[in-house]
């Protein structure tokens, strides 16, 4: 059996920021169904979601504070960057909801841009939060590589884009959600970036999976 976890000790802040991980990636897949299907129904777990990350947070950056002197390894920027993913998957979900209450629809090429960036974010979360489980460092690397291809693709789709508005095909409602909702996917992939930067050049602390054979 696993022995107790006591509040504050470097297990309970690494278990903490997996949860925040996790609940990125839940959170995002959810503003992705929510869009794709032009329905609010999945953007409420998505909410609450999100404050938990905020909570989450906040409780960390005071144990991590508080912890120094008490040899708590994890980096404090960890969790500030996937605050920061939280945020933008927020401004994804403001913008959804807004189409959605007014109505207005994107062209089925921009449906098929924003859902493909979609689907790359939550591939690059998902690795983030499976490296911080398994302290596998080709999760790292693969969002290191890949992770520039968000971006990439977000500066093609914005100039696709801009050709449309000039030829009337886009109508500007449209216009001003579709480039937040770049700006938005632009800052996940960003965030998980920065992550996966730092844990390359740092000793990646043990994964749950491993502590959990090691107390079982």
């Amino acid at each position: 059996m696993s022995s107790p976890k006591a509040p504050g000790t470097a297990e309970t802040v690494h278990d903490q920021i997996e949860q925040m991980a996790d609940k990125a990636v839940q959170m995002l897949k959810l503003v992705r169904d929510g869009f794709t299907r032009h329905d609010r129904t999945p953007l409420e777990p998505a909410a609450d979601l999100g404050r938990e990350i905020h909570q989450l947070d906040r409780v960390l950056l005071s144990s991590l504070v508080a912890g120094g002197e008490k040899g708590v390894p994890e980096p404090v920027f960890v969790p500030m960057h996937l605050e920061r993913i939280g945020d933008n998957i927020e401004g994804l979900a403001k913008e959804t909801r807004g189409l959605i209450d007014q109505g207005v629809l994107f062209t089925d090429r921009a449906v098929r841009e924003v859902t493909g960036l979609f689907g790359l974010a939550i591939d690059l979360l998902e690795c983030v939060r499976d490296a911080l489980l398994t302290s596998n460092r080709t999760l790292v690397a693969h969002v290191l590589e890949e992770g520039a291809l968000i971006e990439s693709r977000a500066d093609e789709h914005a100039l696709s884009h801009q050709k449309r508005l000039v030829e009337g095909i886009c109508v500007p409602q449209a216009s001003s959600a579709f480039i937040a909702m770049l700006d938005h996917l632009k800052g996940v992939e960003w965030h998980a970036r920065e992550v996966a930067t730092r844990l390359s050049t740092v000793h990646l602390p043990e994964g749950i999976e491993e502590r959990r054979r090691r107390h079982t």
